[in-house]
């Protein structure tokens, strides 16, 4: 049983929040325009990130990716932007999706963050909105999957305040539950 389609609306998705550091961040709804953005996004991660969010070796995004991350409907598959604000100038930081798993109420969810940017708060506040988005278009668990090494992200899901379920699989991947 699929959940029912909230209200929410892509093209006016924006919030701004405050980091760790004091920094404003905007957050707004990833589109079909941001390929540029996210490929110089995947140039600023780290040979480490960018293999703990892929689980492979991948330095740039091809033509597919692109799409599949740009090319999304906002309740089947919603993904962030996330841009600190510094002088009156946003700069891409990091960017946080969910796509909803097949027939169920659950969605997998997934981040990146740049380098320079880790450690301030942005793949938390992520996961927040992302958890709101999912709550109005009623679902219950978010499912993600962390290479063991990650304790960044496995401490971003144990600090986030939801009930947690981790399962280590095959690979030292872990199965992370978060039930919303």
């Amino acid at each position: 049983m699929m959940p029912n389609k909230s209200e929410i609306n892509e093209a006016s998705y924006f919030a701004e929040e405050t980091l760790r550091n004091g920094k404003r961040i905007a957050l707004r709804a990833i589109t079909a325009n941001d390929k540029p953005i996210l490929q110089e996004l995947m140039k600023h991660l780290s040979s480490q990130s960018r293999f703990f969010r892929f689980f492979t070796i991948k330095d740039t995004l091809t033509e597919r990716d692109l799409a599949r991350f740009t090319e999304i409907d906002f309740y089947n598959h919603v993904g962030l932007l996330a841009s600190v604000i510094e002088n009156n100038q946003t700069t891409p930081a990091g960017t946080g999706r969910y796509i909803i798993c097949a027939g169920v109420q659950c969605a997998e969810v997934s981040f990146a963050v740049e380098e320079e940017y880790q450690g301030i708060g942005i793949g938390t506040i992520l996961l927040k909105h992302l958890t709101a988005i999912a709550r109005k278009n009623k679902l219950e668990t978010f499912i993600a999957y962390v290479l063991s090494d990650n304790e960044k992200m496995l401490e971003v899901f144990r600090k986030s305040g939801l009930p947690m379920k981790q399962t280590i699989g095959e690979h030292g991947v872990v199965e992370v539950t978060l039930q919303l």
